[in-house]
């Protein structure tokens, strides 16, 4: 091949390659979503009987304080906290393992049930924090209140400094 042949062959393939990369178009379309604004929950944390907690301004953050367990026996908080719908709906939910921390290997279990009343009827499934599952999907009628029960057993080497925390999420549709 000579020198001509070979300039005109990098040549074709230089250009080949500059056509191809300037070949790239974009177009771009755009969405916009306005006004987001803010909706009343009507799905609530209200406090219960058995333990102390602080509510959220509009109901949908709770923190249960305070709640202990004895090494080796079982402790039940019946009324730990409330889940109440304010609809006049009925609407699907699900308490689902969210983290938790601190002295984890000290606990037998931990389980978490939504009751229709205090020693009422289960609904649906055992939350348990040590398998990190989740309740379940449970419906809740139309202003209706459900309440939210502890079981909470620590291992017989536990002592009274140890201590865990448990983040649960709610899942409203």
């Amino acid at each position: 091949m000579d020198k001509k042949r070979l300039d005109f062959l990098v040549l074709l393939i230089i250009s080949v390659l500059i056509i191809t990369a300037s070949a790239s178009v974009y177009k771009y379309a755009f969405m916009e979503a306005s006004p987001i604004g803010v909706e009343t929950p009507y799905v609530r944390f209200v406090s219960g009987s058995d333990a102390a907690s602080t509510i959220g301004n509009n109901g949908t953050y709770a923190r249960i304080e305070n709640m202990k367990g004895w090494p080796n026996a079982t402790i039940v908080y019946e009324d730990a906290l409330r889940i109440q719908n304010i609809d006049s709906n009925l609407h699907s939910c699900e308490l689902m393992f969210d983290s938790w921390s601190g002295d984890t290997s000290y606990v037998n279990y931990i389980y978490v049930k939504i009751f229709d009343t205090v020693g009422g009827t289960q609904q649906n499934s055992t939350l348990s924090v040590t398998a990190q599952n989740s309740t379940g999907t449970f419906t809740i009628p139309a202003t209706t209140t459900y309440y939210v029960q502890w079981e909470i057993k620590w291992n017989g080497n536990a002592l009274s400094t140890h201590t865990v925390k448990v983040t649960l999420k709610l899942k409203v549709s």
